[in-house]
C-alpha cells in the first residue's frame, strides 16, 4: 500500500484506520557537528516540524506504542542512550513518546548490521582485483538482504493488532509487511534542511574550485614553477589552515 500523505490522514481515519496496525514513517535526518551555520537551526526547525505533525497523526490515528529505529542497537534505555547521542533531535521526538508508555523496541540484528556496515567501508576502497571487488560487493548485498529480511520479521511480530508504531529510517520507501497501514511523516522543513545542504555543498564546491585557480594562475606566474599545482602538493591548504583534500561537508562528516 502506498505511504499516506499526513493531509490525506482524515479521509483514512474515516474507515477501519483505529482498528487497525499502522506505521508512521519518519525520515531519520541525522545531525552534523561541525557543519556551516544554518544547518544546526534547518535541522531542529525539521524535527520540530516532525514532532508536530505526528501529535496529529496520532489524535486521529492513534497513539504510539512502539518505536522501531534503524542503526539503534539494542532496546529500552540501551537504544535510548544510543539514539541520544547519535541524533539529539530523534531522541527528542522519541522520549516524549517513551514518557507516555510507548516501547522502545529493537529492531537491528547487531551482527547482521556490523556486516553491512564493514562491507559497505570495504566497497568505498580503491581495489586492484576485480574478482576481489565483485565477492565484497556480493557480501554486502548478501547481509543487506538478510538484514531487510530481519527488519521486516521485527515489525511482522512486533506490532500487535490495532497498535501504531513509530518507524525511524534513512530510507522513506521501507518496505512494511502486508497488512499494516502507513503513514509517511514528511514536513515541508525535510525539503528546506535537503536543498540547504545541497546548496551549502555547491558553494563550498565553488569556493574550491577558484582557490584551485587561483593558486595554480600564482604558481605559473613565480619562476621555476611552471606546470605545477600548488593545490596537490604535499602541506597545501585550503585557503583557511586546514589540508587541501575534497574538503565538501556533509551530513554526518
Amino acid at each position: 500500500m502506498a505511504a499516506e500523505e499526513l493531509g490525506s490522514v482524515g479521509r483514512a481515519v474515516a474507515g477501519d484506520i483505529l482498528t487497525s496496525r499502522k506505521v508512521y514513517i519518519v525520515t531519520m535526518a541525522q545531525p552534523s557537528p561541525g557543519a556551516p551555520d544554518g544547518f544546526e537551526e534547518r535541522y531542529n526547525a525539521y524535527w520540530n516540524a516532525v514532532d508536530q505533525q505526528l501529535s496529529q497523526i496520532e489524535a486521529r490515528a492513534g497513539t504510539v506504542m512502539r518505536i522501531f529505529a534503524e542503526g539503534v542497537i539494542g532496546r529500552g534505555d540501551d537504544a535510548m542512550l544510543m539514539l541520544q547521542k547519535s541524533n539529539p533531535g530523534a531522541h527528542r521526538v522519541v522520549r516524549q513518546r517513551v514518557s507516555a508508555g510507548a516501547v522502545f523496541e529493537e529492531f537491528e540484528d547487531t551482527d547482521l548490521f556490523g556486516q553491512m556496515i564493514d562491507w559497505g567501508r570495504c566497497l568505498q576502497i580503491e581495489l586492484i582485483s576485480h574478482t576481489v571487488a565483485e565477492d565484497i560487493q556480493a557480501r554486502y548485498t548478501e547481509a543487506a538482504q538478510k538484514r531487510t529480511e530481519h527488519l521486516h520479521k521485527r515489525l511482522e511480530e512486533g506490532i500487535l493488532e490495532s497498535e501504531a508504531a513509530l518507524i525511524l529510517s534513512g530510507d522513506p520507501t521501507v518496505k512494511i509487511p502486508d497488512g499494516i497501514e502507513r503513514f509517511l511523516i514528511s514536513p515541508p522543513e525535510l525539503d528546506a534542511l535537503e536543498r540547504w545542504v545541497k546548496q551549502a555543498n555547491e558553494a563550498i564546491r565553488q569556493q574550491m574550485v577558484e582557490q584551485q585557480a587561483r593558486a595554480q594562475e600564482a604558481g605559473a606566474a613565480e619562476p621555476g614553477h611552471e606546470g605545477h599545482d600548488h593545490a596537490k602538493q604535499p602541506g597545501a591548504t585550503d585557503g583557511n589552515g586546514g589540508p587541501s583534500g575534497s574538503g565538501l561537508w556533509t551530513p554526518g562528516s
